[in-house]
């Protein structure tokens, strides 16, 4: 049979009556590129990995957001799978017609003898479109995740759904209040300007504190897990300042895992939920003297939004960025 390319690709979602957008560009290896080319919506777009274990018995074709780092033992762990490696450029091209650089979850369309395993991360699920090539890299298609998966299964091939997120990720109740204290205790130079140290008391306050006019529904005040060790916490409230803003109360990580990039990786995965979920913007305030964190928050692309804001023990910068 011969592999579908970009036209055929694109014929058959025009039958299968997918709803898209395709954008036409020059060929494109990086998400460098891609931003160079001028793709829209680079924000909804998906990184793919061509995988087989070490028998060389199973292979996946794994989706994930582009920003979203994950190793290749850990996808081994959420799949079960033996030691994971990336495929051969030889396998690229016999199981899925495809080259380097145009890997795409539509190239198992081209995986007659049904060999591979479409493995999709629900993050990709939860944004409701992605931008992949349609089996070629010199067009990109937007169109429905669901629709995506849908068109795979109903040719015969198999599709998993999976979590790929490195942390378990859930909401921190009274219960988690020591394991809380003692991740921030692990930060005095955050708490030294600050002008107050943690407590049981205050933090169970923290759990519960909003801003003027806002519900308790409003706030989450989330804790990231790895091995069951809290290693992250994130407290955002939704639909403040406005409808369709986000406000970070507080961002911290353990310092045992201070420079292992958890504290960005956290923060591009809420990033994307919130962009799911409609906000189009998130605006937070780092305390005056912060140095690491405006450095920090300054890489992630916020910016200084307005004046700053003088309290009893610290005067607070804002800063925003769109989603």
């Amino acid at each position: 049979m011969h592999a579908l390319g970009k036209v055929e690709t694109i014929a058959l979602l025009d039958q299968a009556g997918i709803a898209y957008e395709l954008y036409e560009h020059e060929a494109v290896f990086t998400v460098e590129q891609a931003h160079a080319a001028g793709i829209p919506h680079l924000e909804l777009g998906a990184k793919n990995l061509f995988l087989r274990d070490d028998k060389h018995r199973a292979y996946y074709l794994v989706s994930l957001p582009d920003e979203k780092d994950v190793s290749l033992r850990e996808i081994q762990e959420c799949l079960g799978s033996r030691r994971l490696s990336f495929a051969s450029e030889k396998d690229l091209g016999e199981m899925l017609g495809l080259v380097p650089g145009s890997v795409t979850p539509l190239g198992a369309l081209n995986d007659t003898e049904g060999r591979v395993e479409v493995v999709v991360d629900r993050e990709l699920v939860d944004a409701g479109r992605v931008t992949v090539h349609p089996c070629d890299n010199t067009a990109t298609v937007l169109l429905a995740t669901t629709d995506l998966i849908a068109l795979l299964r109903e040719r015969g091939r198999t599709v998993r759904v999976v979590d790929l997120s490195p942390f378990a990720r859930r909401r921190l109740t009274d219960e988690d209040l020591p394991a809380l204290l003692a991740l921030c205790e692990s930060n005095p130079a955050y708490y030294e300007l600050y002008g107050e140290r943690p407590t049981l008391e205050n933090l169970a306050q923290a759990l519960r504190e909003l801003p003027p006019g806002c519900r308790a529904d409003q706030k989450v005040f989330l804790g990231f897990f790895a091995q069951g060790k809290l290693v992250a916490v994130m407290d955002i409230v939704r639909s403040y300042p406005d409808e369709r803003a986000a406000y970070v109360g507080l961002l911290m990580v353990d310092g045992a895992w201070h420079g292992c990039g958890i504290g960005s990786q956290v923060v591009r995965d809420e990033l994307r939920r919130l962009r799911a979920k409609g906000f189009s913007r998130v605006r937070l305030a780092y305390i005056q003297g912060n140095e690491p964190a405006r450095t920090f928050w300054a890489k992630l692309c916020f910016e200084p939004a307005g004046a700053p804001v003088s309290t009893p023990r610290y005067v607070a910068i804002p800063m925003e960025r769109e989603l």
